[in-house]
């Protein structure tokens, strides 16, 4: 059969570009390498073990040993986490966590669902600080399209215009927690241009069980499934972007069944690629053709460049003489979502006040961690900074290694530069000071550069586990470990410094669409997961507008 598109991959961008497409009528095909997971799998009880250093060295030996460096990895969750023997990549510059997951939903089905748009002090952030290049888009272009995507995913949060985190559509108003309240009121008194906002998060039915109650799907797939116009088919391990030597369009995809190895063909008009930032770059790198040998759609030879992650902190403890939990926006424990979120604060006006360009958000939730009511109550923040798009930070592929189904992988050579390793600094240094100022008790304060409470590092864990902790958390808060990844296929304005144009379209294949996160051009400090899935709903509305029943899309301009 020859559909009128493939998208590669089912996460946040192919559920949503799935969604969008069968909805304007185009027969679709959904790839995803991964299986659908039985619905039993996410109804079993959460395991309440904190650091759980036994159970990450059992997923080791069994084959997850980079997964089970993920901060909330634990054995009830290990089919949302790939085998790292399956699926290996190798580094040549400072350490990278690439948590992945390979299922029907992708990371969609394990994100932490927080939603938050950019803006302009991120599209234009080049025409502010002078680093870089500003999007081809701007903010108003994303507008109509960040509107349909949360009303669709029924997003809770609360208006409270906040300059460089724009207000979206709400379904539900979130709240706070009163001791996050009480940490908002004493924050800002001190520091008032720390601004607060409850988190901005999906529903929680946006993943669910199937039609049939058997497997787990999200809502884009299962809103692209009841248009009739849907073919989904996991354990599809997409190899290659073919192309159609007389026209240089792109012909469909090569993938490989999961389960039997068994190399296929698939056709079709138009190609999404929205596999995640390092599979899409991966993915056309392994594409090349004599017209493309550096790469598919690389005549720029900017393929794989600019990557991107963000310098990640965590602080971790209890609150003193406090103890149990708070009930905010759900009706149970299992639904008790949300906390705070403090958008970057730094830079936006009078940028002399620090010794770094851009800035870091804080986040987290205080008050609202299910324990009982003779437990002290907890809190858990992070800290993630912009890390600047620099073209000697790159994705290659390495020819000498192959995973399971014979495919090279990609090798990622990336490292901080001075701006990052100040701004990661600064982090801990705010996040520090505010909670020293509430009185808290720190159980754990680590960054991407040192653990900050040696002395007082887990006082009620035992030797073994601090012990573990201090040998293992480099790696475990190592570039990767925000899961904000980004870049190496970005768009711009020029055909000769982007490999995408502003509608997420191959400059070089005109049929040939990009909309994960590898399209960015800098990643900002927020999750670009809203971003990108706004992107898609654009580009596949410019998909279907230029769509004639073939291949022949207007070349990009």
């Amino acid at each position: 059969m020859n559909y009128d598109a493939i998208v590669v991959g089912s996460g946040a961008t192919g559920g949503i570009a799935a969604k969008e497409l069968t909805e304007k009528g185009l027969k679709v095909l959904l790839l995803e390498a991964g299986p659908a997971l039985d619905e039993a799998i996410f109804q079993r009880p959460g395991l309440k073990r904190q650091v759980n250093t036994w159970d990450r060295i059992a997923a080791g030996a069994t084959g997850q040993h980079t997964q089970a460096r993920c901060s909330w990895f634990s054995p009830d969750k290990r089919e949302l986490f790939v085998n790292d023997l399956q699926n290996p990549y190798t580094t040549s510059a400072d350490p990278f966590l690439w948590i992945r997951g390979r299922q029907v939903g992708g990371r969609f089905q394990s994100w932490g669902r927080v939603a938050v748009r950019m803006s302009d002090y991120d599209f234009k952030a080049a025409s502010h600080d002078g680093y870089g290049d500003d999007w081809p888009i701007e903010y108003q272009d994303l507008v109509p399209y960040y509107d349909s995507v949360e009303s669709f995913l029924k997003i809770t949060g609360r208006k409270d215009n906040i300059a460089n985190l724009p207000d979206g559509q709400f379904s539900n108003e979130a709240g706070l927690s009163s001791f996050e309240q009480k940490f908002q009121n004493t924050v800002q008194d001190k520091w008032p241009e720390r601004k607060f906002t409850p988190w901005r998060y999906v529903a929680t039915d946006a993943t669910r069980a199937d039609a049939e109650g058997k497997t787990h799907t999200t809502s884009p797939i299962a809103a692209a499934a009841a248009t009739d116009n849907l073919t989904l088919r996991p354990n599809s391990v997409v190899s290659k972007v073919n192309i159609d030597p007389a026209t240089g369009n792109a012909s469909g995809v090569t993938f490989i069944d999961r389960e039997t190895k068994q190399q296929h063909e698939v056709r079709a008009n138009v190609v999404m690629l929205c596999a995640s930032t390092i599979e899409t770059v991966r993915l056309l790198l392994n594409s090349g053709t004599s017209t493309f040998p550096q790469g598919l759609a690389n005549s720029s030879g900017v393929l794989g460049q600019y990557f991107m992650d963000q310098t990640n902190g965590v602080v971790f403890g209890s609150v003193p003489g406090a103890t149990g939990f708070e009930l905010v926006d759900g009706k149970h424990p299992g639904d008790n979502h949300g906390g705070f979120y403090i958008p970057r604060f730094q830079n936006l006006t009078d940028s002399s006040q620090y010794d770094f360009i851009r800035g870091f958000n804080i986040q987290g939730m205080v008050g609202r961690i299910p324990v009982p009511n003779h437990i002290p109550t907890l809190f858990g923040l992070t800290v993630q900074g912009e890390m600047l798009a620099a073209k000697e930070n790159r994705i290659t592929l390495n020819t000498r290694k192959k995973d399971a189904w014979g495919i090279p992988v990609a090798n990622i050579d990336i490292r901080m530069g001075d701006n990052e390793r100040r701004m990661a600094k600064a982090q801990m240094a705010a996040i520090l000071e505010m909670v020293n100022t509430m009185g808290w008790n720190i159980e754990i304060a680590a960054s991407i550069l040192d653990i900050h409470n040696r002395d007082n590092l887990m006082p009620n864990a035992s030797w073994f586990e601090r012990t573990m902790f201090k040998l293992s958390y480099q790696k475990s808060l190592a570039l990767g470990s925000a899961i904000h990844e980004c870049g190496g296929a970005r768009m711009g304005n020029d055909p000769s410094t982007s490999v995408l144009n502003k509608y997420n379209q191959s400059w070089d294949i005109p049929n040939l669409f990009v909309t994960d996160s590898s399209c960015f051009v800098s990643n900002g400090a927020g999750g670009p997961t809203l971003t990108t899935m706004a992107l898609t709903a654009r580009a596949a509305e410019f998909i279907a507008s230029e769509y004639n029943g073939s291949a022949n899309l207007t070349k990009a301009v």
